[in-house]
């Protein structure tokens, strides 16, 4: 089962229980916050408890001072790097659609360690929305054919290092090139769980009706990332939302269909 952490600032005491959000259960932990020594005891009694339960990943609160207890506890933050992969065709036709960009003349660039089953599904989406793509990965002759075959898309396999720079859609899902002078005006950083809520323009809410059932200071992208796996949610239900990535300001959020 899955932890959910809460932080209730009002709580005298912790409380272990089962919670259900949209079909899916976790195992709800809540941290008092009034007093420090007493949320400090709590926590550990608490991790201690969820680790006993065979917790070893769970949605966490945004700043909870009481975080080191848990992953002490082999109790880590969901990695919310699965699904920002699985979105990543959504965030490139959603990005296009806000910058203007057009389909019909747009080269799209996936950067990849190697093939596999991601790699595979951005590709070939990607080459259903723009005229040009390029793979600089090791292997994917098998899959350039099969789009070749499929979808009359012709992908370039291993691209010189200008074509990358003037790519206008790059997806990262290994680090670049070193030395790679990137100009694309659609930038996805998507090949490690921190970079991908710190350095891309984008984030993810939640769905219409959800907000109310989950704590304000939740960590939206967690909780997404299980229920987003579990299949209760899917795809095209789950909210882009542009970030200033100066002021981590989130704003003009919309459902890519």
């Amino acid at each position: 089962m899955i932890g959910y952490l809460a932080y209730g600032k009002e709580e005298r005491r912790g409380a272990l229980g089962e919670r259900s959000i949209l079909g899916v259960h976790f195992l709800q932990a809540v941290v008092p916050g009034r007093n420090r020594l007493a949320g400090r005891f709590w926590a550990r009694r608490l991790a201690s408890q969820l680790r006993r339960r065979g917790v070893t990943e769970a949605v966490y609160p945004r700043d909870c001072p009481y975080e080191e207890a848990f992953v002490r506890q082999g109790i880590l933050p969901v990695n919310p790097l699965p699904l920002y992969r699985s979105m990543a065709p959504q965030v490139v036709r959603w990005e296009m659609g806000r910058q203007g960009i057009s389909p019909a003349a747009t080269t799209a660039a996936v950067v990849a360690r190697g093939v596999g089953e991601d790699v595979r599904r951005i590709l070939t989406e990607l080459a259903l929305q723009v005229r040009y793509v390029m793979l600089h990965a090791s292997g994917g002759e098998d899959l350039c054919r099969s789009l070749q075959r499929e979808y009359g898309v012709s992908v370039i396999r291993t691209p010189t290092r200008r074509q990358l720079a003037e790519a206008e859609i790059l997806v990262l899902l290994c680090p670049p090139p070193e030395g790679l002078e990137r100009k694309a005006r659609v930038l996805l950083q998507l090949y490690d769980g921190e970079r991908v809520l710190r350095g891309n323009a984008f984030r993810f809410g939640l769905p219409q009706g959800l907000e109310g059932e989950v704590e304000e200071n939740c960590e939206k992208e967690q909780l997404l990332t299980v229920l987003h796996r579990a299949g209760a949610l899917k795809n095209e239900q789950i909210p882009v939302m542009e970030v200033d990535i100066a002021g981590k300001t989130l704003y003009n959020a919309s459902i890519v269909e």
